[in-house]
């Protein structure tokens, strides 16, 4: 007769590379209290070019007119973002408790790049149904803005730049990334959902850097599994094409691994303990907040 089967470990859990979390700035966090929310002055400039009247020569030969006066070209404006916590919880018997804190840690950090995306692309976080608020601000999928009571802006509107009639994805790359360039003048994030990627990678229109995606011109790239690829409005797109977000940088901070004590998550109703692993996370970027309706697929 067969003895019971051996108890093993299961495979290694490995997480997907080019995700949210490692392209964003990490800042200091100086305490706790960026977990109200946090509030920044954002200044995006746009520059101008001076010249001297008295030896600057026109390109018809003639001597330009009087300098302008120097004028304000710098955008300044109070923004804000607010936090939300990824959390992964599940059941245990107190026969089965050994290692369970460790177990519900390894439960968190296998769901929370997925959960961090999807919150950073919709907004949306608290339970999924009638219960789920969208109450993470910033957030891609946008087509309003929103300030609070002391008008401080916690969501912009994402300006679309195309939608792809007619366009290949290296033409709308080219558009999409001219705008941001544009806006931002530095360095800035396109944010491809997952099943967009093979057609970038397909185009050749992003390479790996030392473990990091940038476009063949310098943006860095985002690839969210969580990302759901719906238009400002929140719409799926149609078959066949996917949204694609571009902001500035992203800069955000996050909380350690917090997993209340066994005595805390016993329910005596049921005899089990509901052992709960979470972190808190605040993401927010700088000026620009870009949109274009991609074709998916392999160039012909």
């Amino acid at each position: 007769m067969a003895g019971p089967r051996q108890v093993v470990d299961g495979p290694t859990f490995t997480p997907l590379p080019y995700g949210l979390w490692d392209a964003v700035q990490q800042p200091p966090a100086n305490g706790p209290h960026w977990q109200n929310g946090i509030t920044w002055e954002d200044r995006c400039p746009t520059g101008d070019t001076l010249y001297d009247e008295c030896i600057a020569v026109t390109g018809t030969g003639g001597s330009p007119t009087a300098q302008a006066a120097m004028t304000s070209n710098v955008t300044q404006t109070n923004r804000g973002a607010t936090a939300f916590t990824v959390y992964a919880e599940f059941d245990c018997s107190p026969v089965g408790l050994l290692d369970a804190e460790v177990l519900a840690e390894q439960a968190l950090q296998r769901v929370e790049s997925w959960q961090l995306e999807r919150a950073f692309w919709t907004g949306t976080a608290g339970k999924s149904g009638s219960t789920a608020q969208t109450t993470a601000w910033p957030h891609l999928a946008a087509n309003a803005t929103l300030d609070d009571a002391s008008g401080i802006r916690l969501q912009s509107a994402a300006s679309i730049v195309a939608t792809g009639s007619g366009d290949d994805v290296a033409s709308m790359l080219g558009q999409l990334e001219a705008a941001l360039d544009d806006c931002y003048h530095g360095q800035g994030i396109i944010h491809i959902p997952r099943e967009a990627a093979p057609t970038f990678q397909a185009w050749e229109l992003i390479e790996d850097r030392n473990g990091a995606l940038y476009t063949t011109s310098g943006h860095r790239v985002v690839i969210g599994s969580g990302y759901t690829a719906s238009s400002p409005a929140g719409a799926a797109p149609a078959a066949g094409t996917a949204w694609v977000y571009a902001t500035g940088a992203v800069f955000g901070y996050r909380s350690g691994i917090m997993v209340p004590s066994t005595a805390e998550s016993f329910d005596r109703t049921e005899n089990t303990y509901h052992l709960t692993a979470q972190r808190t996370y605040l993401l927010g970027w700088e000026c620009c907040h870009l949109a274009a309706l991609f074709p998916v697929g392999v160039p012909t």
